[in-house]
């Protein structure tokens, strides 16, 4: 694994916006798993260190706890690593259920390291995927969970 570099070059994509104007350029529906070569080979061409797929996890609460719409989230891949960062922005405890958007996830146990605290956490790819990652989020706090396959 390569270390990260002091002040990294990351290329943020508002992704589905970004999925959106590659269907309209291409003439079919694109999501991530279909993206031309040529579009990758492209972003890849500018030398980043990471790309930030900005609004790919999706987070939902339940018909009496809508805290989660105080939840911020986002997920990031560099290279094989996959990470999500989970932010509380209020005043007031708040859950979330947090779906990943990576396919491959599935049929495997995962682990979330926090970057932040040092907590683990082992959790079922198909969960994150399908259901969501719960989480309970006190005031102002938040996770960068690094996940690795088990």
């Amino acid at each position: 694994m390569r270390t990260w570099p002091k002040h990294p070059a990351i290329y943020e994509i508002n992704t589905w916006v970004w999925l959106g104007e590659l269907g309209r350029k291409y003439q079919i529906p694109v999501d991530l798993a279909t993206v031309p070569s040529e579009e990758w080979d492209y972003i890849a061409s500018h030398g980043f260190d990471a790309v930030w797929f900005m609004g790919l996890c999706e987070r939902s609460g339940w018909p009496d706890n809508q805290s989660c719409q105080n939840i911020l989230t986002w997920c990031w891949v560099k290279e094989d690593d996959r990470y999500v960062i989970v932010v509380n922005f209020s005043d007031v405890t708040s859950q979330a259920l947090i779906r990943v958007p990576w396919d491959e996830m599935r049929e495997k146990m995962w682990r979330l390291d926090d970057r932040l605290s040092g907590e683990t956490f082992e959790r079922s790819g198909n969960d994150m995927r399908d259901a969501g990652l719960y989480v309970d989020l006190g005031p102002w706090k938040s996770h960068i969970f690094r996940l690795n396959p088990l």
